[in-house]
């Protein structure tokens, strides 16, 4: 999935939202991808599960590759 993260140090969740109400068919479902190591975490919500599990990726392998980071 990633050149700079092993799979192994990815933790994904999936979040689903309450049921009831106006969004009982609610399809667009944010996912978290925490980083192991360092605790950084991207919850980032698409209209597709896998879209979104690529951009928070994305969005930690920026932090950690950041000169600020650290």
């Amino acid at each position: 999935m990633t050149d700079v993260i092993p799979n192994e140090d990815l933790h994904v969740e999936v979040i689903y939202p309450s049921r009831g109400g106006q969004h009982v068919g609610h399809t667009i479902t944010p996912i978290r991808v925490t980083h192991i190591p360092t605790g950084i975490s991207a919850t980032v919500q698409c209209r597709s599960q896998h879209k979104s599990r690529m951009v928070a990726v994305e969005m930690i392998e920026a932090a950690l590759t950041s000169p600020n980071f650290g």
